[in-house]
This record gives structure tokens, C-alpha cells and sequence, in this order.
């Protein structure tokens, strides 16, 4: 099960800097387990890009 500080590691792991510009664009089933479900994914993704740029799409039902 993904945690805060695992999707954080994962990020660094990947060679992502928190300065970094990052468009994501992603399903939670894709993700798999998260403790918290999508909050934590954003918290995690907020906490590791303030000195960055992140940027996510955002999508009506019916689009």
C-alpha cells in the first residue's frame, strides 16, 4: 500500500526534482493502494512540488 512519504520516495527515486515542472495525468486505479485514497496522492504531489510546478488536468463527467 502506497503512504505519503512512499509516493514522495517513489518521485525522488525516479530522479523528479521538487523544482521540476510536472503535468500529471492519472487514474487512481492505476496507482494502486493508497492509505488516504486521492487526498494523500495530492498532498504528496503538493508537498513535493512547492518549489516546483505541478500541474493536473481536470475533466468534467461527461467530457
Amino acid at each position: 500500500m502506497h503512504t505519503k512519504s512512499s509516493l514522495i520516495s517513489d518521485l525522488r527515486a525516479m530522479g523528479v526534482l521538487s523544482t521540476d515542472a510536472i503535468l500529471v495525468h492519472s487514474s487512481m486505479k492505476s496507482i494502486g493502494e493508497v492509505e488516504g485514497g486521492a487526498d494523500t496522492v495530492l498532498d504528496a504531489f503538493m508537498e513535493y512540488f512547492a518549489d516546483g510546478l505541478f500541474m493536473m488536468p481536470t475533466h468534467t463527467w461527461n467530457n
